[in-house]
């Protein structure tokens, strides 16, 4: 009698302890939902203006930005029922002139029919200096872009970057997990520690290095294989001879769609921004 009772507690230990297990992994991968924190150094402009289908306004934290919003909503920015996705552009070191060749990628009307029902918005943020820092200051400022635009979709904020920029956006997801649902890391040199593995299991991540970027691939290549092993829907493609590069709509990721065709970034964001 004694030894079933034993063999049963036991068995009843293990079960908890795998139902524990079980419940620990599902939170680990579940992610936390994002509350807009008003601030009104980030909410408020200093400068503002518009160059065509651009929004250009400068807070008073300082920072720059430009936005995009589809046509639709550029008078109805405060509608909800909208539920655009937002697409965060961060360019290289040194490229504020080029910034705009990010952000333009995702305005295309093919992008923009493709991309969402009502197509997405975009948001290209300038650094403050030559370079990104400061990821707290930055999130503040893109929770306060959504909040003066209640037609994007907070839980659908996409990270984009290019090198030092992919450093910052992989930088700020560690930093502020609630903030993007995916990030986008062409030739990005970030080195997360599996502390902060941990914290971005939730976000999907599409990571690319070219194993000639000398310097770069070296730290960029670990963090990458790792998001893409344990990060959900993740992916991480390495080139031979791209060198420095930016992820372009139509790189295939190496996978394969449902239809049997080769799967592009353009495929797999869809897959991020509608599900």
């Amino acid at each position: 009698m004694e030894r079933h009772k034993v063999r049963f507690f036991v068995i009843a230990a293990l079960v908890l302890a795998l139902a524990a297990a079980l419940f620990a992994i599902k939170n680990l991968y579940t992610r936390k939902p994002l509350e807009l924190a008003f601030d009104a150094a980030y909410y408020f402009s200093e400068e503002s203006s518009k160059s065509g289908a651009w929004a250009y306004e400068k807070s008073f934290s300082g920072h720059q930005y430009y936005l995009y919003l589809p046509p639709e909503y550029r008078e109805d920015s405060d509608n909800p029922e909208a539920k655009l996705p937002l697409i965060v552009a961060f360019h290289g070191s040194d490229e504020k002139g080029q910034a705009f060749k990010y952000g333009r990628i995702f305005t295309d009307q093919n992008f923009q029919e493709k991309i969402y029902p009502k197509g997405a918005a975009v948001l290209l943020i300038f650094s403050r200096i030559n370079y990104f820092t400061d990821p707290h200051g930055t999130g503040l400022l893109i929770q306060n872009v959504c909040i003066k635009n209640k037609c994007i979709d907070k839980e659908k904020i996409v990270g984009y970057g290019f090198s030092q920029g992919a450093k910052f956006a992989a930088e700020m997801a560690c930093a502020e997990p609630e903030l993007f649902r995916a990030v986008v890391s062409g030739s990005g040199f970030y080195q997360m520690t599996p502390k902060e593995i941990l914290r971005v299991l939730p976000i999907q991540f599409y990571w690319a290095n070219s194993e000639d970027d000398k310097g770069i691939f070296e730290q960029g290549m670990p963090t990458g294989r790792r998001v893409a092993r344990f990060c959900k829907n993740s992916r991480y493609v390495q080139y031979k001879t791209r060198h420095h590069f930016y992820v372009e709509l139509k790189d295939k990721s190496g996978r394969k769609n449902k239809d049997g065709s080769d799967e592009t970034f353009m495929d797999w964001l869809c897959s991020v921004v509608n599900k």
